[in-house]
C-alpha cells in the first residue's frame, strides 16, 4: 500500500515539472488541461458531447473533472493517451496562468524582453507559453516552452520556436528546436531573491544572450522555411 502511495505522489510531482522548470518558465493551469485533453480524447463519445441542462450542468462539469483526473492519474498516462504536438499545443494555450505577452517569472521575462527587442513591436506581437505542469506537449514531447510569432494586424501566427529546459549534463539531443542545459548550480546563479546570495547578473545575462539569439534565429528559420512551403 505504502509502495502505491509513494509511486503515485512520484508520479504527480514529476506531471508538474521540477524545480527547474517551475522557477524558469512556470506551470500551465494543470487541471484545465486534463480536463480540456480528456474532452479532446472523448470528442466522439456521444455522452460528452450532449448538451447541458442548466440543472446539470454543475453535476456533469464535477463529473467531467473526475474522469479527467482519473484519465491521467500518472506521467505516463500522458504517453500512452497521444495527442499529437499541435492539438496540445492548442490545449496548453488555452491553460496559460498568465499573460503570454507578459510572463510572471523572471527568468521567462529576460528572455521574453530580449527576444521581443529583435522584432518590431509595430508590426510583430511576441508570446510566450509554457507547457509544464502536467501536459501532453511537456510529457509526450519534451517540450517546455516555446515562443510564436505573429503578424501584428492580423494575428497570424508565422513563427515558433521550442526550448527544452534540463538539468541533465549527458542530455545532447532534444525533440524541441533549442536544448538548454542548466546546472544546478547555474540555475542558483540565475536567482535575483533577495537570500540569494549565489545570484550572478552577469551570468544570468550572459545566458539571457545566448538562449535569446538561439530563439531569434530559430524564429528566423522557421518564419523562411514556412514562406517557402507557400
Amino acid at each position: 500500500m505504502f509502495k502505491g502511495n509513494f509511486e503515485n505522489a512520484i508520479s504527480r510531482y514529476e506531471g508538474t515539472g521540477s524545480r527547474l522548470e517551475d522557477e524558469f518558465v512556470g506551470a500551465v493551469n494543470g487541471r484545465k488541461y486534463k480536463e480540456l485533453a480528456y474532452a479532446f480524447l472523448h470528442k466522439d463519445n456521444k455522452v460528452n458531447s450532449d448538451p447541458l441542462t442548466n440543472d446539470m450542468r454543475f453535476e456533469k462539469m464535477l463529473k467531467m473533472r473526475e474522469l479527467a483526473t482519473h484519465e491521467f492519474e500518472n506521467t505516463l498516462d500522458f504517453k500512452e493517451k497521444y495527442i499529437k504536438r499541435s492539438d496540445s499545443m492548442r490545449l496548453v494555450e488555452k491553460c496559460q496562468v498568465g499573460d503570454p505577452e507578459h510572463p510572471s517569472r523572471f527568468f521567462a521575462k529576460k528572455l521574453y524582453d530580449t527576444v521581443r527587442e529583435k522584432f518590431n513591436k509595430d508590426d510583430f506581437t511576441l508570446k510566450f507559453f509554457t507547457a509544464t505542469g502536467g501536459t501532453h506537449l511537456d510529457v509526450a514531447h519534451k517540450i517546455d516552452c516555446y515562443f510564436k510569432l505573429y503578424l501584428k494586424d492580423t494575428n497570424q501566427e508565422i513563427a515558433c520556436a521550442t526550448i527544452d529546459l534540463t538539468q541533465n549534463s549527458n542530455k545532447s539531443t532534444a525533440e524541441a528546436n533549442i536544448l538548454v542545459n542548466i546546472s544546478s548550480e547555474e540555475q542558483e546563479k540565475c536567482d535575483p531573491s533577495q537570500e540569494n546570495k549565489k545570484y550572478d547578473p552577469k551570468f544570468l545575462e550572459e545566458i539571457i544572450t545566448r538562449i535569446s539569439g538561439e530563439v531569434v534565429e530559430v524564429l528566423i528559420n522557421d518564419y523562411r522555411q514556412r514562406q517557402e512551403r507557400n
